[in-house]
Protein backbone atom coordinates (compact mmCIF):
# COMPACT_ATOMS: atom_id res chain seq x y z
CA UNK A 1 0.00 0.00 0.00
CA UNK A 2 1.64 2.99 -1.06
CA UNK A 3 1.59 5.80 2.25
CA UNK A 4 0.88 9.67 1.81
CA UNK A 5 3.10 12.66 2.62
CA UNK A 6 2.56 16.10 2.88
CA UNK A 7 5.48 18.31 3.33
CA UNK A 8 4.53 21.99 4.50
CA UNK A 9 8.39 23.05 3.51
CA UNK A 10 10.15 22.86 0.56
CA UNK A 11 12.51 19.99 0.47
CA UNK A 12 15.78 19.41 -1.14
CA UNK A 13 15.94 16.77 -4.47
CA UNK A 14 17.71 14.42 -2.32
CA UNK A 15 15.33 14.25 0.18
CA UNK A 16 12.39 14.11 -2.36
CA UNK A 17 14.26 10.77 -4.23
CA UNK A 18 14.76 9.00 -0.44
CA UNK A 19 10.76 9.54 0.01
CA UNK A 20 9.98 8.42 -4.09
CA UNK A 21 12.41 5.45 -3.61
CA UNK A 22 10.94 4.24 -0.76
CA UNK A 23 7.47 4.20 -2.68
CA UNK A 24 6.29 6.83 -0.89
CA UNK A 25 3.61 9.25 -2.38
CA UNK A 26 4.77 13.15 -1.86
CA UNK A 27 3.12 16.35 -2.32
CA UNK A 28 5.10 19.25 -1.46
CA UNK A 29 4.54 23.45 -0.61
CA UNK A 30 6.74 24.01 -3.28
CA UNK A 31 7.81 28.13 -2.42
CA UNK A 32 10.17 29.18 -0.18
CA UNK A 33 7.26 30.33 1.87
CA UNK A 34 4.94 29.86 4.96
CA UNK A 35 2.04 27.82 3.59
CA UNK A 36 -1.25 28.93 5.55
CA UNK A 37 -3.22 26.93 8.20
CA UNK A 38 -5.67 26.44 5.51
CA UNK A 39 -3.47 25.63 2.82
CA UNK A 40 -1.60 22.63 5.23
CA UNK A 41 -5.38 21.28 5.98
CA UNK A 42 -6.27 21.07 2.59
CA UNK A 43 -3.27 19.46 1.69
CA UNK A 44 -2.59 17.02 4.29
CA UNK A 45 -6.15 15.82 4.84
CA UNK A 46 -5.68 12.42 3.92
CA UNK A 47 -1.63 11.89 4.30
CA UNK A 48 -0.15 9.40 6.34
CA UNK A 49 2.75 11.94 7.84
CA UNK A 50 3.32 15.37 7.74
CA UNK A 51 6.95 16.93 7.74
CA UNK A 52 7.28 20.40 8.92
CA UNK A 53 10.00 23.15 9.73
CA UNK A 54 10.37 25.48 12.58
CA UNK A 55 8.79 28.09 10.64
CA UNK A 56 5.52 26.53 10.57
CA UNK A 57 2.49 26.79 13.09
CA UNK A 58 1.00 23.30 13.31
CA UNK A 59 -1.86 24.05 15.34
CA UNK A 60 -4.65 21.70 16.45
CA UNK A 61 -6.75 22.02 13.80
CA UNK A 62 -4.33 20.96 11.71
CA UNK A 63 -3.72 18.24 13.83
CA UNK A 64 -7.38 17.05 14.40
CA UNK A 65 -8.48 17.24 10.74
CA UNK A 66 -6.48 14.15 9.37
CA UNK A 67 -7.30 11.06 11.73
CA UNK A 68 -4.96 9.29 9.52
CA UNK A 69 -1.72 10.98 10.50
CA UNK A 70 0.84 9.20 12.50
CA UNK A 71 3.77 11.08 12.44
CA UNK A 72 4.88 14.68 12.23
CA UNK A 73 8.52 14.99 11.31
CA UNK A 74 9.74 18.32 12.20
CA UNK A 75 13.00 20.22 10.69
CA UNK A 76 14.51 21.42 13.32
CA UNK A 77 15.70 20.76 16.70
CA UNK A 78 12.84 22.50 18.60
CA UNK A 79 9.06 21.54 18.17
CA UNK A 80 8.08 24.92 20.35
CA UNK A 81 6.32 25.25 16.26
CA UNK A 82 3.62 22.47 16.86
CA UNK A 83 1.06 21.93 19.25
CA UNK A 84 2.91 18.54 21.43
CA UNK A 85 -0.30 18.40 23.72
CA UNK A 86 -2.77 17.99 20.44
CA UNK A 87 -0.47 15.59 19.15
CA UNK A 88 -0.34 12.99 21.93
CA UNK A 89 -4.06 12.91 22.60
CA UNK A 90 -3.95 12.08 18.90
CA UNK A 91 -1.37 9.50 19.04
CA UNK A 92 0.79 10.91 16.35
CA UNK A 93 4.61 10.89 16.76
CA UNK A 94 6.76 13.87 16.74
CA UNK A 95 9.97 14.05 15.99
CA UNK A 96 13.10 16.43 15.45
CA UNK A 97 15.91 16.32 13.77
CA UNK A 98 19.27 16.71 16.41
CA UNK A 99 21.65 16.01 13.50
CA UNK A 100 25.35 16.82 13.89
CA UNK A 101 25.84 19.31 10.96
CA UNK A 102 22.95 21.51 12.55
CA UNK A 103 24.70 21.16 16.00
CA UNK A 104 27.96 22.47 14.38
CA UNK A 105 26.43 24.98 12.26
CA UNK A 106 23.94 26.45 14.97
CA UNK A 107 27.32 26.41 17.39
CA UNK A 108 29.72 28.11 14.40
CA UNK A 109 26.49 30.88 13.93
CA UNK A 110 27.31 31.44 17.83
CA UNK A 111 31.04 31.91 17.75
CA UNK A 112 30.60 33.87 14.49
CA UNK A 113 28.22 36.44 16.27
CA UNK A 114 30.14 36.90 19.10
CA UNK A 115 33.32 37.53 17.25
CA UNK A 116 31.38 39.96 14.98
CA UNK A 117 29.92 41.57 17.89
CA UNK A 118 33.02 42.34 19.90
CA UNK A 119 35.76 43.54 17.02
CA UNK A 120 33.23 45.29 15.39
CA UNK A 121 32.65 43.71 11.81
CA UNK A 122 30.20 45.14 10.93
CA UNK A 123 31.36 48.76 11.76
CA UNK A 124 34.44 48.40 10.18
CA UNK A 125 33.02 47.13 7.21
CA UNK A 126 31.33 49.98 6.76
CA UNK A 127 34.21 51.85 6.81
CA UNK A 128 35.90 50.58 4.00
CA UNK A 129 32.83 50.83 1.90
CA UNK A 130 32.79 54.33 2.67
CA UNK A 131 36.36 54.76 1.79
CA UNK A 132 36.89 56.67 5.56
CA UNK A 133 40.11 54.46 6.38
CA UNK A 134 42.48 56.73 7.20
CA UNK A 135 45.36 54.29 7.83
CA UNK A 136 46.77 52.25 10.99
CA UNK A 137 47.29 53.55 13.93
CA UNK A 138 47.69 52.51 17.39
CA UNK A 139 45.37 54.08 19.13
CA UNK A 140 41.45 54.30 18.62
CA UNK A 141 40.52 50.79 18.34
CA UNK A 142 38.52 50.39 15.80
CA UNK A 143 38.92 46.87 16.08
CA UNK A 144 37.16 46.37 19.20
CA UNK A 145 37.56 43.82 21.88
CA UNK A 146 39.01 40.26 21.86
CA UNK A 147 36.95 37.50 22.53
CA UNK A 148 40.30 35.23 23.68
CA UNK A 149 41.01 35.16 27.20
CA UNK A 150 37.26 35.67 28.05
CA UNK A 151 34.48 35.05 30.72
CA UNK A 152 32.08 32.61 28.51
CA UNK A 153 28.53 31.93 30.09
CA UNK A 154 26.74 29.62 28.67
CA UNK A 155 22.84 29.00 29.26
CA UNK A 156 21.76 25.65 27.62
CA UNK A 157 24.03 23.30 28.04
CA UNK A 158 22.86 20.76 25.69
CA UNK A 159 24.21 19.33 22.31
CA UNK A 160 24.50 22.73 20.57
CA UNK A 161 25.64 24.19 23.73
CA UNK A 162 28.39 21.66 24.44
CA UNK A 163 29.57 22.84 20.92
CA UNK A 164 29.60 26.22 21.54
CA UNK A 165 32.00 25.67 24.10
CA UNK A 166 33.74 22.93 22.59
CA UNK A 167 34.59 25.80 19.66
CA UNK A 168 35.35 28.66 22.26
CA UNK A 169 37.99 26.19 24.09
CA UNK A 170 40.03 26.96 20.60
CA UNK A 171 40.16 31.12 21.85
CA UNK A 172 41.37 30.12 25.01
CA UNK A 173 38.39 31.04 26.55
CA UNK A 174 37.06 30.06 30.43
CA UNK A 175 33.49 28.70 30.07
CA UNK A 176 31.04 28.56 32.20
CA UNK A 177 27.29 27.46 32.08
CA UNK A 178 24.05 27.02 33.34
CA UNK A 179 21.30 24.26 32.51
CA UNK A 180 17.81 23.14 34.48
CA UNK A 181 18.87 19.28 33.82
CA UNK A 182 20.52 17.53 36.56
CA UNK A 183 24.20 18.15 36.80
CA UNK A 184 24.91 14.37 36.44
CA UNK A 185 24.27 14.68 32.63
CA UNK A 186 27.24 17.10 31.83
CA UNK A 187 30.20 15.41 33.95
CA UNK A 188 31.68 14.12 31.03
CA UNK A 189 30.99 17.26 29.44
CA UNK A 190 32.76 19.32 32.12
CA UNK A 191 36.12 16.93 32.53
CA UNK A 192 36.12 17.02 28.64
CA UNK A 193 35.85 20.80 27.95
CA UNK A 194 37.17 21.88 31.34
CA UNK A 195 33.36 24.06 31.61
CA UNK A 196 32.32 24.54 35.20
CA UNK A 197 28.49 24.58 36.41
CA UNK A 198 27.54 28.00 37.70
CA UNK A 199 23.85 29.38 38.88
CA UNK A 200 22.27 31.21 36.27
CA UNK A 201 22.60 34.77 38.34
CA UNK A 202 26.64 34.33 38.93
CA UNK A 203 27.01 33.12 35.21
CA UNK A 204 25.27 36.43 34.21
CA UNK A 205 27.38 38.43 36.40
CA UNK A 206 30.62 37.31 35.63
CA UNK A 207 30.21 37.04 32.19
CA UNK A 208 31.86 38.73 29.49
CA UNK A 209 29.99 36.72 27.20
CA UNK A 210 26.15 35.34 27.77
CA UNK A 211 24.95 32.82 25.06
CA UNK A 212 21.61 31.71 24.75
CA UNK A 213 21.19 28.12 23.78
CA UNK A 214 18.23 26.56 26.00
CA UNK A 215 14.96 25.26 24.26
CA UNK A 216 12.19 27.54 24.23
CA UNK A 217 9.05 27.09 27.23
CA UNK A 218 6.52 28.99 28.44
CA UNK A 219 8.50 28.89 31.57
CA UNK A 220 11.47 30.78 30.35
CA UNK A 221 9.02 33.24 28.13
CA UNK A 222 11.18 36.42 28.81
CA UNK A 223 14.14 34.80 30.89
CA UNK A 224 16.01 37.60 29.81
CA UNK A 225 14.16 40.84 31.09
CA UNK A 226 15.56 44.40 32.51
CA UNK A 227 16.20 42.86 35.74
CA UNK A 228 18.73 39.80 34.06
CA UNK A 229 20.43 42.53 32.08
CA UNK A 230 20.46 44.75 35.30
CA UNK A 231 22.99 42.03 36.15
CA UNK A 232 24.91 42.00 33.62
CA UNK A 233 28.75 43.38 33.75
CA UNK A 234 28.33 47.04 31.53
CA UNK A 235 31.37 45.65 29.09
CA UNK A 236 29.49 42.68 28.52
CA UNK A 237 27.92 40.67 25.54
CA UNK A 238 24.62 38.66 24.80
CA UNK A 239 24.23 36.70 22.32
CA UNK A 240 21.32 34.94 21.32
CA UNK A 241 20.97 32.31 18.79
CA UNK A 242 18.05 29.93 21.16
CA UNK A 243 14.98 31.15 20.98
CA UNK A 244 13.17 34.87 20.17
CA UNK A 245 10.73 34.45 22.80
CA UNK A 246 13.52 34.29 25.31
CA UNK A 247 14.80 37.82 25.32
CA UNK A 248 12.17 40.77 26.13
CA UNK A 249 13.79 42.96 23.06
CA UNK A 250 11.81 46.15 24.89
CA UNK A 251 14.32 45.65 27.68
CA UNK A 252 17.32 44.69 25.74
CA UNK A 253 16.46 48.14 23.58
CA UNK A 254 16.20 50.26 26.96
CA UNK A 255 19.66 48.29 28.30
CA UNK A 256 21.69 48.73 24.94
CA UNK A 257 20.74 52.29 24.96
CA UNK A 258 21.82 52.99 28.54
CA UNK A 259 24.98 51.63 28.31
CA UNK A 260 23.86 48.73 30.66
CA UNK A 261 25.96 46.03 28.55
CA UNK A 262 28.07 46.43 25.60
CA UNK A 263 26.32 44.99 22.60
CA UNK A 264 23.97 42.51 21.84
CA UNK A 265 23.99 39.64 18.87
CA UNK A 266 20.35 38.34 17.85
CA UNK A 267 19.60 35.52 15.29
CA UNK A 268 16.46 34.64 16.99
CA UNK A 269 13.85 37.46 17.00
CA UNK A 270 10.90 37.48 19.36
CA UNK A 271 8.18 38.01 16.73
CA UNK A 272 9.93 36.63 13.79
CA UNK A 273 9.90 37.30 10.94
CA UNK A 274 9.41 40.74 11.85
CA UNK A 275 12.87 42.27 13.65
CA UNK A 276 12.61 44.69 16.06
CA UNK A 277 13.00 48.31 14.53
CA UNK A 278 14.32 49.58 17.74
CA UNK A 279 17.38 47.25 18.05
CA UNK A 280 18.37 47.82 13.83
CA UNK A 281 19.15 51.68 14.70
CA UNK A 282 21.78 50.70 17.62
CA UNK A 283 25.56 50.38 16.25
CA UNK A 284 26.58 47.92 19.15
CA UNK A 285 23.94 45.56 17.80
CA UNK A 286 24.71 42.53 14.70
CA UNK A 287 21.05 40.83 13.96
CA UNK A 288 20.79 37.95 11.35
CA UNK A 289 17.43 36.25 9.79
CA UNK A 290 17.77 33.33 12.06
CA UNK A 291 20.54 31.87 10.03
CA UNK A 292 21.72 29.45 13.06
CA UNK A 293 21.69 26.31 11.26
CA UNK A 294 21.16 27.66 7.55
CA UNK A 295 24.12 25.47 5.62
CA UNK A 296 23.69 23.58 3.00
CA UNK A 297 25.43 20.90 4.74
CA UNK A 298 22.66 21.05 8.18
CA UNK A 299 19.43 22.02 5.69
CA UNK A 300 19.84 18.56 3.66
CA UNK A 301 21.06 16.40 6.20
CA UNK A 302 17.83 17.36 8.48
CA UNK A 303 15.54 17.48 5.77
CA UNK A 304 16.88 14.16 4.94
CA UNK A 305 16.55 12.79 8.46
CA UNK A 306 13.26 13.41 8.97
CA UNK A 307 12.35 11.43 5.64
CA UNK A 308 13.84 8.20 7.36
CA UNK A 309 12.18 9.30 10.41
CA UNK A 310 9.12 8.92 8.46
CA UNK A 311 10.07 5.66 6.56
CA UNK A 312 10.87 3.74 9.29
CA UNK A 313 7.65 4.36 10.97
CA UNK A 314 6.58 3.45 7.77
CA UNK A 315 8.37 0.29 8.18
CA UNK A 316 7.02 -0.36 11.69
CA UNK A 317 10.34 0.46 13.47
CA UNK A 318 10.54 3.05 15.98
CA UNK A 319 12.01 6.37 15.20
CA UNK A 320 15.52 7.56 16.40
CA UNK A 321 14.41 11.08 17.56
CA UNK A 322 11.28 10.67 19.27
CA UNK A 323 10.20 13.32 21.05
CA UNK A 324 8.80 12.80 24.02
CA UNK A 325 5.40 14.59 24.67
Amino acid sequence: MTRKVYSAVKLPEETIKTLKDADIELSMFDKLETPSEDEIIEKSKDVDALITGVNVKITPKIIESNKNLKIIANIGAGVNNIDAESAKENNILLTNTPGKNSVASTAETAIGLMLALSRGILKNQKMVRENSFNGWQVMGFSGGHQVAYKNLFIDGFGNIGKEIARMAKGLHMNISYYDIKDRSEFKNAEEEIGAKFVEFEEGLKNADYVVLQMNYTEDNHHLIGEKELDKMNENAYLINTARGGIVDEKALYKALKDGKIAGAAIDTHEEEPKINEDLMKLDNVVLTPHIGNDTYEARVEMANSAADEVIRVFEGKSPKYLVEN
